[in-house]
């Protein structure tokens, strides 16, 4: 599972029945070697809220804005 997902999307219904994201969760080994859910960013208040798996997130977005490939899609 860990090698085809890298990230959870939770979504609930709002008062007027919209979907919305209510917390995003990235993947992680634990020390068994079984794969967990990661709270990386949840709803607050007014916004996200930074959570435990925030730095993997951000480094899994970083990777796919600025692919190491430079974009073309091939390795080199």
């Amino acid at each position: 599972m860990a090698a085809a997902l890298s990230v959870v999307l939770h979504l609930v219904r709002d008062r007027a029945g919209r979907r919305r994201i209510a917390e995003v969760h990235v993947l992680e080994r634990d020390p068994t070697g079984l794969v967990r859910t990661v709270p990386a960013l949840r709803w607050g208040a007014e916004a996200f809220v930074r959570e435990r798996g925030w730095e993997r997130l951000r480094g899994l977005l970083r990777d796919e804005v600025m692919p190491s490939d430079g974009g073309t899609g091939r390795a080199e």
